[in-house]
């Protein structure tokens, strides 16, 4: 009974999603095992194909499913800037970095579908820097924008990602985590589109880790740039080193506005010492909820410690990345499936296709394909999404 609900998509994308696969209409039609009459009907909205057939044809054209919901083909994007580290980094993005992006962008444009049908308007992304701005002045801007003060930061303690998260989320910018892809191609991405920009942040980074990039790429949407990061952006040998080195100094500031981080006992106690223990690093890492390393960037910005023990320490770091491109992921003990999907799609995201769902845009089996489960774990996902599951 499962395998005949329809899918009610939108048959034009049938046909754009085909022809950009590089499919001619015999080929697609024999590979999907149904004639090109059938394919010609399913195209033209003479028939609606079942949930099933839909799997298929997005297997098929190596789209996913949320796109064939689109009302128009996906255009207009930004181009994607790289601005990753060039020694150890391929010219060019991967196939499955270039498919994570396009997913970003599809995931994009069937929310701001979704909100069209919903009656709910989307906030425009006004926030807007140069790279002439100044930086402390700037970080206290986003702090601003976001609503984020320095009690409520103290209170993220051990979740200081989803707290900046969710203050980035409210302000109709999606964040997304990319599982299996190797940090050396990907720390962060920003698609920096005028209204719903979205985020990329990638999974293998460690928790704190993953903050610094939300700024980092956050400032870039600021810029109105759009592009692709990871570490390493501070050597003079990326491809944009000054847009780099100014999103590190003003995420940087964000998470630790001057005042705060100097008037902190363990600095003041310091006196002019410049040299840091790992324990000193790491309570100060804490008390921001950021990383190692971001805590000694911004110990060198401000003159509290010195470029060649920065440098010293910085290769330690490296070292630390590169471990984690060998970690395998989990697939037993961790979080439960429902909750490593919420983490991946955000609740925005999540709580939108729910909405679609109790508005009737999506079926049942369309919001379990949305959020690529099973339809029987969509109820504890709907909990989990609303707060509602423990």
């Amino acid at each position: 009974m499962a395998k005949s609900v329809k899918a009610l998509i939108n048959p034009a994308m049938l046909a754009w999603a085909r022809e950009q696969a590089g499919f001619s209409p015999d080929e697609a039609a024999r590979r999907l095992h149904i004639s090109e009459d059938r394919l010609s009907a399913l195209e033209t909205g003479e028939e609606t194909p079942t949930f099933a057939k839909l799997l298929d044809v997005a297997d098929l054209y190596k789209r996913p499913v949320s796109l064939f919901y689109l009302k128009t083909p996906p255009k207009g994007w930004q181009p994607i800037q790289d601005f990753r580290r060039l020694p150890g980094v391929e010219e060019g993005f991967s196939p499955s970095l270039t498919y994570a992006i396009r997913l970003a962008r599809e995931r994009r444009e069937i929310a701001l579908t979704v909100r069209d049908q919903l009656g709910d308007k989307v906030q425009t992304f006004d926030l807007a820097a140069t790279l002439k701005s100044d930086i402390e002045a700037l970080g206290q801007q986003i702090r601003d924008y976001l609503g984020v003060s320095e009690a409520q930061q103290q209170r993220f303690g051990r979740k200081a990602f989803d707290g900046w998260r969710l203050a980035i989320e409210a302000k109709d910018v999606l964040v997304f985590v990319v599982p299996r892809l190797k940090i050396r191609e990907m720390r962060g991405t920003a698609l920096a589109e005028q209204t719903m920009p979205v985020i990329l942040i990638n999974g293998k980074d460690h928790g704190n880790g993953r903050v610094f990039t939300l700024l980092h790429e956050f400032c870039h949407l600021a810029l109105r740039q759009s592009g692709v990061s990871n570490m390493g952006g501070d050597r003079n040998d990326a491809p944009h080193p000054e847009v780099e080195k100014f999103c590190n100094a003003v995420a940087a500031a964000t998470l630790m506005p001057r005042d705060w981080l100097l008037s902190e006992r363990l600095i003041t106690q310091k006196g002019s010492q410049k040299s840091w223990r790992d324990d000193e690093l790491e309570a100060l890492a804490l008390r921001f909820g950021v990383s190692q390393e971001a805590v000694l960037r911004r110990l060198l910005t401000l003159g509290r410690t010195t470029q060649a023990f920065y440098d010293s320490k910085r290769a330690e770091f490296q070292k630390i990345y590169a471990r984690l491109d060998e970690q395998k992921e989990a697939s037993e003990g961790g979080p439960k499936y429902h909750y490593v999907v919420l983490s991946q799609l955000g609740r925005t995201f999540t709580r939108l296709i729910f909405q679609g769902y109790h508005d009737r845009y999506f079926t049942l089996r369309d919001v379990a394909g949305l959020l690529n489960m099973k339809v029987t774990t969509v109820p504890v996902m709907e909990k989990a999404a609303f707060g509602m599951a423990s």
